[in-house]
């Protein structure tokens, strides 16, 4: 059966956001409601209005919003009916992020359990607030929505946790259609800390959705094939998260295409010669002196090439890739940012069933590096 809200499950660089943005462009041009669009972080807003923009002439419709997880939580759900609980307006004004881990004594549903002395929203309880806030008001809050807008899409699914969940049901039974996107091997950020339903967010939203995509009217589409990178990278990455494997169909007539361990002593010389993006899983991971970004801050980036630091988790993998990391979610992201090339630090090489000798020409120089084979 065919319905109106939709759930995109897809894997890194098969076009999410792309899809997303010419959906929304359009129902923009035939839409009288506005239509919004989602995303957990800033940098997830500015990938929206970029790929948006590039699709529209440079345009940003002026019916179509976009904005984060937490703006949208404010701005159109709380702010509008705090008189419902507090019996006045115009006292929240933002948000309190510094209390999203540790204990909280606060008594649940009162002031305090909601808002700090500044009357900033607590944002671990954002969310709940909200809920509370539509049951106060008899569901005036979701009213609103729905004369508000025709569309919401929500960009990075597996971002949200806890009582999103449930304000997500609600969406969906509403007389919006909702269309969500999203990866569960890429689950490394999360709105807020969640008491309860843990089993329901992050990396569980998709199968947890799936189980009820009928009562709440879900088409489910799911998509493995990635135009980012080449095949050798999507087959490294499988190793690295084996479940629902990915295919890499990108062609292209690069040097040094594919997946290599290289020396340190040939560091310099590699990226001089390729001029990679150094990326690591976390400060904590020497990168020479080179600079260079954590995994999770490359979520979402396309890199042509990429030269990852390994810490000793990785590196270990590297040794024998038939073994499992724990939390692979991380890792995944930071081994499919590359298009043409990925590689990895090492201090000698130690062959395996998966890496054999090879060599790379720099600058008319041979230099001996491990390569991927599968």
């Amino acid at each position: 059966m065919r319905y109106d809200n939709t759930l995109v499950l897809a894997c890194a660089g098969s076009g999410k956001t792309y899809g997303m943005c010419s959906d929304a462009k359009s129902i923009s041009e035939k839409s009288t409601k506005k239509i919004l669009m989602l995303s957990y972080t800033n940098k997830g807003v500015y990938s929206i209005k970029k790929e948006y923009a590039k699709q529209n002439n440079g345009v940003l419709d002026k019916n179509v919003v976009i904005s984060t997880w937490f703006q949208f939580i404010l701005k159109e759900l709380i702010r509008p009916y705090q008189r419902s609980f507090l019996g006045v307006i115009s006292q929240i004004k933002s948000f309190d992020f510094s209390r999203t881990y540790g204990v909280d004594y606060a008594r649940k549903n009162t002031v305090s359990y909601f808002l700090n002395k500044n009357n900033d929203v607590k944002a671990n309880n954002a969310t709940e607030f909200a809920l509370l806030l539509n049951q106060l008001s008899k569901g005036a809050v979701l009213k609103r929505l729905e004369e508000t807008y025709a569309y919401i899409y929500i960009d990075e699914l597996q971002d949200l946790v806890g009582k999103d969940i449930e304000l997500l049901e609600l969406l969906f039974l509403s007389s919006i259609k909702i269309h969500c996107v999203g990866d569960y091997k890429q689950a490394t950020l999360k709105t807020h800390n969640p008491k309860s339903d843990r089993k329901k967010g992050g990396m569980h939203v998709f199968s947890y959705l799936e189980t009820c995509k009928d009562s709440l009217q879900i088409n489910i589409v799911k998509n493995n094939i990635s135009k980012r990178f080449v095949s050798d990278i999507a087959n490294f990455a499988n190793l690295v998260y084996p479940v629902d494997p990915i295919v890499g169909v990108l062609e292209a007539e690069e040097p040094a295409i594919g997946v290599f361990q290289i020396q340190q002593i040939d560091v310099h010389a590699y990226i001089e010669h390729l001029k990679p993006s150094i990326l690591k899983y976390d400060v904590r991971t020497p990168t020479l002196g080179y600079p260079s970004l954590n995994f999770g801050v490359s979520k979402g980036m396309t890199l042509d090439r990429v030269l990852i630091f390994p810490n000793k988790s990785l590196y270990s993998f590297l040794l024998n890739p038939i073994s499992r990391l724990k939390a692979p979610d991380k890792y995944f992201v930071g081994v499919t940012r590359a298009k043409y090339s990925l590689a990895f630090v090492v201090e000698k090489f130690k062959p395996n069933e998966y890496f054999f000798e090879d060599n790379i020409n720099f600058g008319g120089k041979d230099v001996t590096v491990l390569k991927f084979k599968i």
